[in-house]
């Protein structure tokens, strides 16, 4: 009887050094983020104002710095819209509609490849308008991409902005808006039906 080749067994398993550098990586990214959403709230002040000129400066500078020299930026009308690179998101920064904000990001799913990765969130934020004074509750989603630099540091590559809700605080019941736009044209719809008269 012949018996059959034998088949040399390989172990495609990743070795102790990859499974350690993928748990790194799962902690670093995290880590960035939170950098990320402690500087963007970090550009205005606990009595709802935004810090100073020199200040906003040097936090937005600080924020874009958590991106790559060519990030992409898609985050829709009255958030930025598409920017791509570090200097233009440098400028957005400094322009933000807000005059304060605390952003949460939550409930992370990343996958690491090597030396770059991708990853999705959920953001739950409270900010205050800067033209109207008007305090919102923002919901949406965000799909990240990251790259592992020559330092081994993680930064944003991408930033993609989905499933965007506000709602105003302390107006009663009202429908979600999906943009600043839209938000202050439900708030004048809302004024001009409180204001007209009743029907006789």
């Amino acid at each position: 009887m012949i018996s059959p080749p034998r088949v040399a067994a390989t172990d495609d398993s990743p070795s102790l050094a990859d499974r350690l550098d993928r748990l790194e990586s799962l902690a670093a990214i995290p880590s960035l983020k939170a950098r990320y959403g402690a500087l963007a709230d970090a550009k205005y002040t606990a009595d709802y104002a935004r810090v100073d000129a020199d200040t906003m400066r040097q936090v937005a500078w600080q924020q874009a710095q958590c991106f790559t020299d060519n990030a992409v930026w898609e985050a829709g009308e009255g958030f930025g819209a598409n920017r791509v690179g570090r200097d233009a998101l440098f400028a957005w920064f400094q322009q933000s509609p807000w005059c304060f904000a605390v952003h949460y990001y939550g409930s992370p799913v990343i996958d690491v490849q090597g030396d770059a990765a991708t990853g999705t969130w959920r953001l739950w934020q409270i900010a205050m308008a800067d033209d109207t004074r008007e305090a919102v509750l923002l919901a949406a989603v965000t799909h990240e991409s990251y790259a592992r630099q020559a330092d081994g540091a993680w930064l944003h590559s991408r930033m993609r902005f989905e499933q965007l809700h506000m709602l105003p605080v302390g107006r009663g019941p009202a429908p979600l808006a999906a943009t600043l736009a839209a938000l202050a044209s439900r708030r004048s719809a809302s004024s001009m039906t409180l204001e007209s008269p009743p029907s006789c």
